[in-house]
């Protein structure tokens, strides 16, 4: 069999199967099973024996029982990062990729190597790991409640070869002591409780609960990252947040009340208000790092 036979039967198992997007879930399948590259299947349409075809049943299988395709091969690209995936790990998103983005710029803008950087609910670590990368002479640490978490996050630190950077396991700032920063970041759980259960399957029934989870409202992460956070910051530090589609004007509300102030919000692809940023303390001036008044 050929490789794109292969991939077209695929393709249309995973169609049959109810799954969104069958051509595209199909060929990083294929292309995985096969360890083909994309220009080399296209171009030359090589023969794939045996082993390759049962691999890609075995894969397509798992597909059809919702499995996330990024946890059946194992990762996802982020930026320009390869993070490894699996089972007890959230899947980063490119409304993640914006935040992580937007980070980057606003820290470019402080005109200063010697950051401090603290990434809460780390998951997989590609957050830090993205921030780690772009300032080398940064001192990040990301924190993740769940030691699955962590361990994927640490072995994405090897792989990428990035080493400016410390996974911590535990609650939030319970790790931290008395440790101060120039930016807390994090994409926290925040998804309402009762509102799991009717996400897609390949989210409430695969990826972990409490990356998800944000409580009654959706918003108990923000209330205590933004109520701990002030602790954590030196005057003029920033907080950076990924929100829920409908959770701006509450996240802002929480935020003013904690002291927070230069409260901004960006939009997503979608249109929606996905990325908080805001200021604690005095304003840090754009390239002296010092204090304005």
């Amino acid at each position: 069999m050929r490789l794109l036979d292969a991939l077209g039967s695929a393709a249309q198992r995973l169609e049959r199967a109810g799954i969104d997007d069958p051509p595209a879930d199909a060929e990083i399948i294929v292309l995985h099973a096969s360890g083909m590259d994309r220009l080399t299947a296209y171009s030359h349409n090589p023969e794939i024996d045996g082993s390759a075809r049962a691999r890609i049943t075995r894969l397509v299988n798992r597909r059809i029982k919702g499995e996330p395709v990024q946890y059946i091969v194992g990762s996802v690209e982020f930026l320009d990062l390869h993070i490894s995936v699996g089972n007890g790990v959230l899947i980063p998103r490119p409304e993640t990729e914006l935040l992580a983005q937007e980070a980057i710029e606003r820290l470019k803008g402080l005109g200063r190597d010697d950051l401090r950087i603290l990434d809460l609910c780390t998951g997989s670590g590609c957050i830090a790991l993205a921030l780690a990368g772009e300032f080398p002479a940064a001192d990040i640490i990301g924190v993740d409640i769940s030691r699955i978490a962590i361990g994927f996050a640490k072995k994405n630190a090897a792989t990428n070869k990035i080493a400016n950077i410390t996974f911590l396991a535990g609650s939030l700032f319970d790790p931290l002591a008395d440790q101060v920063f120039d930016i807390v970041i994090s994409n926290p759980p925040y998804i309402r409780t009762n509102e799991i259960d009717t996400l897609q399957r390949e989210i409430s029934q695969w990826e972990p609960r409490e990356a998800l989870d944000g409580g009654r409202d959706g918003l108990d992460y923000y209330r205590a990252i933004l109520s701990g956070a002030g602790d954590h910051l030196r005057d003029g530090g920033m907080a950076m947040l990924e929100l829920g589609y409908d959770q701006a004007a509450a996240v802002r509300k929480i935020a003013r009340k904690k002291g927070f102030t230069e409260i901004s919000l960006k939009k997503d692809y979608a249109g929606i208000e996905r990325i908080f940023s805001a200021v604690f303390g005095k304003k840090v001036s754009p390239r002296t790092g010092r204090g304005s008044r």
